[in-house]
């Protein structure tokens, strides 16, 4: 279906993952790495809103937790996965429940999500997107930190005295 189209507005590429009982999309450009989350290092000084930090390739990455930040308190999943994400504060990993698939989703498909939605901060939640029998909710990534909370995470420092160049190529 994403195939060939005459005159047709491009597709958008989403990547869809899980968060509590929803499923949430964001643009799969902004996501440079998917990995499974074996855990974090919490760091005293860090912000309240930052799980901990992982290094990946001699890069220290914050982690935020989506389901403690759009749940908070409900039951958690036994075994999660980090969407390493590029933003304006820098890049983040957001802690997820399942990562599922990609989807590709017509402009026009994009439903205006109504001025008050429960449980989701209103500025967050970009688009609804009908899909089958599910509803997919479109994440804006600029939001899902505070303006403050992107300030303070770009004066935070999270780096290590050991920590050599950016070439290396290990990963968690």
């Amino acid at each position: 279906m994403a195939g060939i189209s005459t005159g047709a507005a491009r597709q958008l590429r989403l990547i869809t993952f899980r968060v509590g009982p929803e499923t949430f999309v964001v643009d799969i450009m902004a996501v440079r790495q998917i990995l499974p989350y074996s855990g974090s290092t919490s760091v005293p000084t860090a912000p309240s809103f930052i799980e901990g930090i992982v290094v990946i390739r001699n890069e220290v990455v914050p982690v935020v937790d989506l389901h403690e930040r759009l749940y908070p308190g409900s039951e958690r999943p036994e075994s999660s996965l980090i969407l390493i994400t590029h933003t304006t504060a820098g890049t983040i990993g957001l802690k997820v429940d399942e990562v599922r698939r990609i989807v590709n989703v017509a402009p026009a498909d994009l439903l205006t999500p109504p001025p008050l939605v429960r449980g989701i901060r209103g500025e967050l939640l970009v688009a609804v997107i009908p899909s089958g029998d599910d509803v997919l909710l479109l994440i804006d990534l600029e939001s899902v930190l505070t303006g403050d909370e992107k300030r303070e995470l770009q004066s935070a420092d999270f780096s290590s005295p050991s920590q050599g160049g950016t070439s290396g190529s290990s990963d968690r």
